[in-house]
């Protein structure tokens, strides 16, 4: 679950890097850009303990196409479109292990995940002013490697360029998540129950959580620059009456992490 929190802080800021426009007077049509710094979040959505962890990104970009990491998850554009994208989407998940919480410690664990999916969207530039872009983008994935079910993380966002070197955005998104993720990050077993004195509970499948994330960004140099995210997200439905959330959590959390990037 913790990945998956990862993930979407870390995406973010990739995204931010993607939006990054060529230098003015710069002829060539691909680029790589490379990214390290620091996040502070929850340990899971609804967790109450936070923690701080080290954070890559970075996009391979030649066109339209590119490949994008962003910590433990690979997407790829393979459409050859400038406002339209879609491609394959891989990615690594930890399960539910070594939290801090000593009563959801006692909980089962959730094995490690292969996350396979896709990725898709499209933008349109020059909406109200000449340097701003409005997005839509959808992330499917699936466990094929574990009992995690299936995500579909729903995104609509905003950027604004006031000039060459400083962007600023703004997302909106909700993930949406089948009975299987469901079951195995906020339902409590009969088992689950006994061993940590939580009531039992069995979430259902829904959306998950509603998230509103600011990023910025900012190029120092041609080839240097730094970013920034900051946001928070607020989980629903059973999600948020879970035992897990309810008793030992917290329905909001909030995220934020800053990055050095160079491009080349």
């Amino acid at each position: 679950m913790f990945a998956k929190c990862y993930v979407s802080a870390v995406c973010l800021a990739s995204a931010t890097l993607l939006a990054q426009p060529a230098t003015a007077g710069e002829d060539r049509d691909w680029s790589v850009l490379v990214g390290a710094g620091a996040l502070v979040m929850p340990e899971f959505l609804g967790s109450a303990e936070y923690t701080v962890v080290p954070a890559v990104i970075g996009t391979f970009q030649k066109g339209p196409y590119y490949l994008k990491f962003a910590g433990p998850q690979v997407t790829a554009n393979l459409l050859p479109f400038e406002s339209v994208y879609a491609g394959p989407l891989i990615g690594y998940g930890g399960g539910r292990k070594d939290l801090s919480d000593q009563v959801l410690k006692r909980l089962p664990e959730v094995d490690e995940e292969l996350w396979l999916g896709g990725a898709f969207g499209a933008g349109y530039d020059g909406l109200m002013l000449e340097r701003d872009t409005l997005g839509f983008g959808v992330e499917i994935a699936h466990d094929v490697m574990g009992d995690s079910g299936t995500t579909a993380t729903f995104t609509l966002g905003y950027e604004l360029n006031p000039t060459e070197r400083l962007g600023i955005g703004i997302d909106l998104s909700t993930t949406f998540v089948d009975e299987g993720y469901a079951d195995a990050y906020y339902s409590v077993s009969a088992a689950g129950a006994a061993a940590s004195g939580l009531s039992r509970f069995d979430a259902d499948a829904g959306f998950r959580d509603v998230s509103l994330n600011v990023t910025s960004r900012y190029a120092f140099s041609p080839n240097w620059g730094v970013g920034a995210l900051a946001g928070g997200s607020v989980l629903l439905g059973d999600f948020a009456d879970t035992p897990i959330v309810k008793e030992r959590g917290r329905r909001e959390s909030g995220q934020g992490g800053v990055f050095l990037w160079f491009r080349y």
